[in-house]
């Protein structure tokens, strides 16, 4: 832990628009691994091996240990101080569920074992008392025939892609320790979090917005601006409580390694042969396309209903926050 703090230099990541449009919700993962050798106690992601490259991961991320707060400007930032830091929720135990119970089960919510996800929907003050960056929950299953792996990430620190870099980094370099003798450095990667970035690389002659992203910029909100206002830990408790009052169904969609690299070689087939397709591009379109079905369904359901009728349905939900479904885009 020493030299992780040493690696960690004092910096500032400045939010943008965009960041604090998507930021009130987490990105939630749920990772199963399955152990080839099961009952083989000694070889299978060892704890140790798991927990120094999550270590090793965040010196390249160090948004993530990070603490939201509020500039002189009145805009959202994260800020890094290492003598300070935000460090990750990291929880590992062990369940009596073993991991045939789950492939039975076609790894149904039900069939999990408990309090798997450590975080709801919503960034919020946790036991610490802060709003944290990261939640990992590590749960061994029985018998060491597999492992659980929660990972929940709120946008205010990165998009899905940054989130997919992450955990992949993770993952690259566990797998560079069980291999590498102990001592040897794995190579380093560099990770730009600068949002100004972007624009920089913008070209002058741009594309105009469609007309819903022109409706979000333009349209005045004043509840926007009321959560705008309020500090982060207060938002993110409003969410949670408005969040209980929900009528909610939940679901988990689970997708196979071998079901994502069949997809990714199927979308490439019609993509430009420069364009790289990631594990997130992947599953933003799976996500999309199930939430354009749910909204076209809903569509339906106000059909019917006369002009007035469906708007006042719409006006309820948004307000009471009674949707028959609640869907989150990542």
């Amino acid at each position: 832990m020493e030299a992780f703090v040493l690696v960690i230099k004092a910096q500032q990541f400045a939010l943008s628009a965009w960041d604090m449009s998507t930021s009130h919700t987490n990105i939630p993962f749920i990772y199963y691994f399955k152990n080839p050798n099961s009952g083989s106690v000694n070889d299978f992601m060892q704890s140790n091996k798991l927990r120094a490259s999550f270590l090793k991961a965040l010196e390249e991320f160090p948004i993530l240990v990070g603490h939201i707060t509020v500039g002189k400007d009145g805009r959202c930032l994260v800020d890094v101080n290492p003598h300070n830091l935000n460090m990750p929720e990291y929880l590992e135990s062990q369940s009596t569920v073993h991991f045939h119970d789950l492939e039975k089960a076609k790894f149904s919510w039900n069939a999990l074992p408990q309090n798997v996800a450590t975080v709801g929907a919503f960034p919020a003050v946790g036991v610490s008392g802060i709003i944290k960056l990261v939640n990992v929950n590590i749960i061994r299953l029985a018998e060491n025939s597999g492992l659980v792996l929660f990972v929940s990430i709120p946008h205010y620190a990165v998009d899905g892609v940054g989130y997919c870099a992450f955990v992949n980094r993770w993952a690259e370099l566990c797998r560079w320790m069980q291999h590498h003798a102990t001592g040897n450095e794995p190579p380093r990667h560099d990770y730009n979090f600068e949002r100004s970035t972007i624009g920089r690389y913008m070209p002058d002659n741009r594309a105009p917005l469609n007309s819903t992203m022109s409706m979000i910029y333009d349209s005045p909100s004043y509840f926007g601006s009321l959560l705008a206002w309020i500090s982060p830990e207060t938002r993110g408790n409003l969410y949670v409580n408005l969040d209980r009052m929900k009528d909610i169904t939940g679901h988990v969609f689970h997708i196979s390694a071998t079901s994502l690299g069949a997809l990714r070689k199927s979308i490439s087939k019609c993509a430009p042969q420069t364009q790289k397709i990631s594990d997130n591009d992947i599953l933003t379109i799976l996500i999309s396309h199930v939430i354009s079905k749910g909204m076209k369904d809903d569509a339906k359901d106000s059909q019917g209903l006369g002009y007035f009728a469906s708007v006042a349905r719409r006006a309820t939900r948004a307000f009471t926050g009674k949707p028959k479904e609640f869907l989150t885009m990542m």
